[in-house]
Order: structure tokens, then C-alpha cells, then sequence
């Protein structure tokens, strides 16, 4: 039988555990949101009834709930996620079309969702999501929702 030298671990120690990761964000919808969130589900709904259960409305849904559910409460503060200019308070995360933004506050570890869209992106047009968004933005349109996270 071979000899350990001291020092090595054992074939049989246990890996390293993972520090535990705090607890996760409780996440929330402004009303447009949810609108947006319920009119998604209602169209994968309808494609469902028909038997279509492959339908780019069952696509978009899971990608929307994907991002809700797991991604956004991760790191919804992480900065790679950040807008710039007068929305740099608040985060986005863009898959194809989809532009899902939000705010978050770290010490309430709370995210509002505020905006879900599924408009192409062409910079400088009236339809351009980040334009719809900064609008309503301006208009007050969240300031119940963002005010929830500073309280």
C-alpha cells in the first residue's frame, strides 16, 4: 500500500463549498409591465389552445419568465446591465428583439420590473424601446413603482 505525503489532499476529501449566496431579490411589476407580462402570456395561452406548442409566442414567453425568474434576481445590479445618460439609474437586459428593464435597490434587495418590449431597436425612431422607455420615464409615469424601492 503507497504512502500519503502530508500536505496533499485525499482522493476522497470533500471539494470546497461555495459561499452561500445571500439571500435573492424579490422582484416586482410596475403596472405597464404587468400588462405586458400578462398580454405575452395570454398570446402563448392562445397558441396552446390552438396546439401550437412550439409558437414564437411560447419562445418569447419562456425567454421573458427565464430572465424574470433567474437571471434579473441573480445581479440585477450589475453594471454590465447599466443604461447610460439620463436612464443610468436603471438596468436592461435584450434578447433579439425582448427589452426588459428595470430598477433595483441592493439594500431592500428588491427589483421593479418597469418596462418589457418587444419592438425592434433602431436608434432615433419613435418606435425605438429605449425612447419609449426615457419617455415614460420623464412623464412619471414610475414613480409609485420606483418609490416602493426607496422606502
Amino acid at each position: 500500500m503507497a504512502k500519503r505525503r502530508a500536505g496533499k489532499p485525499s482522493a476522497k476529501s470533500p471539494a470546497p463549498q461555495p459561499a452561500a449566496s445571500p439571500a435573492p431579490y424579490d422582484v416586482e411589476f410596475s403596472e405597464a409591465a404587468f400588462r405586458e407580462y400578462e398580454k405575452l402570456y395570454r398570446k402563448m395561452q392562445e397558441a396552446e389552445n390552438r396546439g401550437d406548442r412550439h409558437s414564437g409566442h411560447h419562445t418569447v414567453f419562456r425567454m421573458v419568465e427565464e430572465v424574470i425568474k433567474a437571471f434579473i434576481p441573480r445581479n440585477p445590479v450589475n453594471k454590465d446591465y447599466g443604461l447610460h445618460g439620463s436612464l443610468s439609474e436603471f438596468f436592461r437586459v435584450k434578447k433579439g428583439r425582448l427589452r426588459i428593464c428595470w430598477a433595483a435597490s441592493s439594500q431592500k434587495r428588491r427589483v421593479c420590473i418597469l418596462f418589457i418590449s418587444e419592438t425592434l431597436r433602431k436608434q432615433g425612431d419613435a418606435r425605438d424601446p429605449y425612447a419609449i422607455f426615457e419617455k415614460l420615464v420623464a412623464s412619471g409615469k414610475f414613480d409609485s413603482a420606483l418609490g416602493k424601492l426607496k422606502k
